[in-house]
């Protein structure tokens, strides 16, 4: 099971590639350390998936009802402008125009994990907690979680 942590900025040089950080990368197995799949994520960021991991959920979505309307929309939004990448000798990834100029980005971008998910956000436009925003994570936790799901004791 991957179960990735972290959270790293990164520059984007003249070109459009970034380094992407061996601290990332070492937490995947090693065939997914050198190629992913990126394509348009939700809220405006750029979602890295390592391709194995790609194609799960690819089979996943494409295993929906293609009857309802939603489902085609979110096939199409999900696949449409989706990019296979190979990392360079050097650690690095080319990011796409198109991928760039959605999620709005610049020079400076944070690298964020969680899961299995990575998303590519400008650092501009990434949102880090502030600590008066604390009393907002304490109301959601309660209303996304049942109380099976907060005890931690039998773990």
């Amino acid at each position: 099971m991957i179960h990735l942590i972290g959270e790293y900025e990164v520059k984007v040089d003249d070109k459009g590639r970034i380094m992407v950080p061996a601290q990332l990368r070492k937490q995947l197995p090693a065939d997914m350390q050198d190629r992913f799949v990126l394509n348009r994520g939700l809220e405006n960021c750029v979602t890295m998936w390592p391709y194995p991991l790609f194609l799960r959920e690819s089979a996943r979505i494409n295993r929906m009802n293609r009857a309802k309307k939603v489902i085609r929309e979110y096939q199409r939004f999900f696949a449409n402008g989706a990019s296979d990448l190979v990392l360079d000798n050097s650690g690095r990834l080319l990011l796409p125009k198109h991928l760039m100029d959605w999620a709005s980005i610049g020079r400076e971008i944070v690298i964020s994990s969680f899961g299995k998910t990575i998303e590519i956000w400008a650092k501009d436009k990434f949102k880090t907690p502030a600590a008066d925003e604390s009393e907002k994570y304490a109301d959601i936790s309660e209303q996304i979680f049942d109380d099976e799901d907060l005890d931690l004791s039998e773990e």
